[in-house]
């Protein structure tokens, strides 16, 4: 059993509850003693890329927290995106708990989504990836127009790492619940050629677009996804479903089950997490 240290609750405005509950199983519980794993900047990233488009893009969202490596400059990158009404900072914790290659100075890149209404929570304004007006399979609606936002802001992020010298190849994307919804996307829709995607406790949204929306690698892209048995939030039947869908169309996603986790994440997990970093980035 994956055990966590927080439970969450089903009520629809109580999914800041779960998010709160999830980001402390994050930051507080399970904690490993990996030392040396980098240095949480005091200053926040701002977009270096030319392109007027990436410039838009970024200006609308929060600067994300960057921790840069320890021992050396970065050769790869991880960005990770927080679920609904987290930030940024309360992942930072990941890139301290989750170990990385030796052979890969690794720089982590946590975004913060815009505030927004989000309907769900009787149109609370929170940080939020997209509008979310469910939590089951049958009744969730797609936020066509915020998804495809966040997904451009995310694709302007990759490309800021390669502007600073990171080959696409060694660029990971990932995320937690909605977080997690926007790096399948992204993902799936990539130009580039990315290292691979963590989507963890998530579905894949939009997912009548594929395989039409297919981007150029998404059949030699790698996927490794993660899903509690207890998740009250967004259950695991759904994020099984998502991944037998792109298993089907042929992508190579690698889906793991974790007895006993709620929607939140665990030592387990991290490991398995940081073996699949390993793979994909070391060398």
């Amino acid at each position: 059993m994956c055990a966590t240290t927080t439970t969450t609750t089903t009520t629809a405005t109580a999914i800041g509850a779960a998010r709160a509950a999830s980001t402390r199983a994050v930051r507080y519980g399970a904690r490993r003693d990996v030392g040396g794993e980098g240095r949480l900047g005091t200053t926040r990233a701002r977009a270096s890329s030319s392109s007027v488009d990436d410039a838009r893009a970024m200006a609308s969202y929060p600067a994300p927290i960057v921790v840069e490596p320890g021992g050396g400059d970065a050769n790869a990158a991880m960005i990770l995106l927080h679920g609904l009404g987290d930030t940024g900072r309360g992942w930072a914790g990941a890139a301290r708990q989750i170990p990385t290659p030796a052979s890969a100075h690794v720089r982590w890149v946590f975004p913060t989504a815009k505030t927004m209404p989000v309907t769900l929570n009787g149109g609370m304004r929170m940080t939020a990836w997209f509008d979310l007006n469910a939590l089951d399979e049958r009744s969730i609606v797609d936020d066509r127009g915020e998804i495809d936002a966040s997904v451009e802001y995310l694709n302007a992020l990759v490309r800021e790492q390669m502007d600073k010298g990171i080959p696409s190849e060694k660029i990971m994307i990932g995320g937690f619940s909605q977080g997690g919804a926007i790096a399948l996307t992204a993902a799936l829709r990539s130009e580039v050629k990315l290292a691979g995607c963590v989507a963890m406790s998530t579905y894949l949204p939009l997912r009548a677009d594929y395989p039409d929306r297919f981007g150029a690698h998404a059949k030699s892209l790698k996927i490794f996804q993660a899903h509690g048995t207890s998740d009250m939030v967004l259950q695991y039947s759904y994020g099984k479903m998502s991944a037998e869908l792109m298993q089907a169309a042929g992508v190579d996603v690698d889906f793991k089950t974790y007895n006993g986790m709620a929607h939140s994440a665990c030592a387990e997990e991290f490991d398995d997490v940081a073996d699949f970093l390993k793979a994909r980035l070391a060398g």
